[in-house]
This record gives structure tokens, C-alpha cells and sequence, in this order.
């Protein structure tokens, strides 16, 4: 016996076959189940579209669900790199962000003022960075999502308070991170201690350095953390330091600038490549195009080649600063 699918039916299936998410999906199956005729014909596609029904609500439920809470901790990498700001309650974090970024937070004199990441962008010469401020870390609970910001991002910027102890500060973000599985390090990479766990580059900033015992802190600080992480007193009230502050976030994500140009014509200083360091004149195209990298033969290099206009292959690893004109 025929089926006699009606229009509506068609509609229906037509929008299951688009349907990208799985309720979506259950949603079109309602629909075809109810509006295909119900006759001997369609009894065997009715039995079908039960059973497919059934799995789909079973993997619905095996899926695990994100909390709203989640949701907040979950920020889109942007520009050069994402770097994470972390620190105590009323260590400046915010004032810092939002001075460097231009971004509006949430900045007052008593503690836990940020209630979730902020997203900003940094200017740094002619390449933005995205800082994201974070509530301040506290050693009895740790917000769902906040975890996985860490370890997703590029690097870490620990903001310590002058004011109040640094030493005792950098113990408890420690033993905090330590709960992450998270490992701060300096600009050395390093192994993880062990499956399971993560290790990011940590500039330390010492806030608040024109306080009076400000300085005298910081020297403290010194003389515990020099030579394993990068290390920079700043003033946020004064925005001193802030352009230091910039480069050694910059050194910290590991990446150069590679400029382009066309045979012929003046390189663009404006809009600069970024890549990892160890990049190669491929990358380089490939950052342009896959079809462009496919299609290479050579490149000129002006920067690290033996000299300017130097012909070399696509292998020929590229440095901070080079300017390269690809040839296809």
C-alpha cells in the first residue's frame, strides 16, 4: 500500500534534514509523526520515526548541560592573544583592567565587586590583546566555568596587592590554581607535573608600588619569586609601568609580527601577521590562504635573511619584525 505522504509530512522531513541541533530534530519528528497518514502503508516509517525519536531524547539527556553560570565563564578568544587577569579581592585587578582596556568593569573599595569576566581589548604598538578581568579568587570556592577560563587562555597576569602581604597572596593563588590542576610558569615552558594538569606563562604584577611600604614589599617579593616568573611593579592609581607592563604581556604569549608585501610595493606596518614563535614562511601564507601556501614556490625575506630581498623556501623560519613577499 502506497504511503501518501502529504505536504505537511514533506515540510516536516525537510526541516529534519536541515535541523542542526538535537531538539530541533525531536521537534521535527513530532511534526511528522503527527500529520503522516496512519494507514498499513505507513506503519513500518511510524515504527521508525518512534525509534529514532527515542534515541535522539536518549542522547538529549546523556548530553550534559551547561549552567548558566557556565555559560558566563565561557569568553571568545580575540586579537593577538587572551590573557587572564587573577588576583585576591581588592588587589586593583579591576582599576587595571579597565584603565589598559577602556573597558567598563565593575570597580569599588570593598572586596568581590567583579561577579563575572569582563572581556577588553589592550593596545600594544599596532596589536590588540584581550585581557579578561575575573571575580576575585577566594580559597573556599571556586565558581563552575572559572576553571576552564584558566586553562583555556593564553596566559596569566597575577595581580598582587603591596599593600597587603604579596608573599602570603602568591601562596594562596597557588594553592587555588593547585585545585585547577593548574601550574603558573615563567616564560620557560615546562612539562605538566602530571596527567590531568595544565602550566601557564604568569607575568606577576606587584600593584600599588607607590605606597610607602610599597616598594619595600616588592623587593620582598623579589628576592622569592625572581628568575621564575617575570616580575613588574606597577601603580594603577599612577599608571606607572603600564607600557612595560604591555611588552612583557606581549613576551609572554610567545608570538611574533611578520609583515607582508606584494612585489613592487611598500610593506604594511599596520596589520602585521601574528604567529607562534618557530613560525616558518609557510605559516605565513598559510595565515593568508591554504590555497596561497599550496601554491608557493618562493619568498624574499627582509629582516633575518643573510640579506635584504634574500630568497628562500617555504621551510625557512621567520623572526619578529621580518617582512616577507610570497611568490606563487
Amino acid at each position: 500500500m502506497p504511503a501518501n505522504l502529504t505536504p505537511e509530512y514533506l515540510e516536516a522531513e525537510a526541516k529534519f534534514k536541515q535541523a542542526k541541533t538535537i531538539p530541533d530534530k525531536i521537534k521535527a519528528l513530532e511534526v511528522m509523526l503527527a500529520v503522516i497518514p496512519k494507514h498499513k502503508g505507513t506503519e513500518k516509517m511510524r515504527a521508525q520515526l518512534r525509534s529514532r525519536m527515542a534515541k535522539l531524547k536518549e542522547e538529549l539527556h546523556r548530553k550534559p548541560t551547561i549552567s548558566r553560570a557556565e555559560q558566563a565563564f565561557n569568553i571568545k578568544k580575540e586579537g593577538a592573544g587572551q590573557v587572564i587577569l587573577l588576583g585576591l579581592p581588592n588587589a586593583g585587578k579591576s582599576s587595571l583592567f579597565s584603565k589598559v582596556t577602556n573597558a567598563p568593569s565593575e570597580i569599588g573599595d570593598y572586596p568581590f565587586t567583579t561577579q563575572k569576566p569582563i572581556p577588553g581589548m589592550m593596545r600594544f604598538e599596532n596589536i590588540q590583546i584581550q585581557l579578561v578581568d575575573t571575580p576575585p579568587l577566594q580559597l573556599d570556592h571556586i565558581e563552575p566555568g572559572f576553571p576552564n577560563l584558566v586553562r583555556n587562555g593564553d596566559a596569566l597576569l597575577i595581580v598582587l596587592d603591596l599593600g597587603d602581604d604579596p608573599l602570603f597572596q602568591m601562596e594562596v593563588l597557588t594553592e587555588i590554581l593547585k585545585e585547577m590542576k593548574i601550574k603558573m610558569i615563567g616564560r620557560e615552558q615546562t612539562s605538566p607535573p602530571e596527567a590531568g594538569w595544565v602550566c601557564k606563562k604568569s607575568l606577576l604584577i606587584g600593584n600599588k608600588c607607590d605606597l610607602p611600604e610599597g616598594m619595600r614589599e616588592y623587593r620582598k617579593l623579589e628576592e622569592q619569586v625572581n628568575g621564575i616568573f617575570p616580575l613588574l611593579p606597577i601603580s594603577t592609581r599612577g599608571e606607572m609601568n603600564f607600557e612595560e607592563m604591555k611588552r612583557e604581556i606581549y613576551l609572554l604569549l610567545d608570538i611574533i609580527r611578520v609583515y607582508t608585501k606584494a612585489p613592487g610595493k611598500e610593506p604594511d606596518y599596520t596589520e602585521p601577521v601574528i604567529l607562534k614563535k618557530g613560525s616558518t614562511v609557510e605559516d605565513v601564507a598559510l595565515s593568508i590562504h591554504k590555497d596561497f601556501a599550496q601554491k608557493l614556490r618562493y619568498a624574499r625575506i627582509w629582516g633575518s635573511g643573510k640579506f635584504g630581498g634574500q630568497m628562500v623556501k617555504r621551510d625557512f623560519p621567520v623572526q619578529e619584525g621580518d617582512v616577507v613577499e610570497l611568490h606563487i
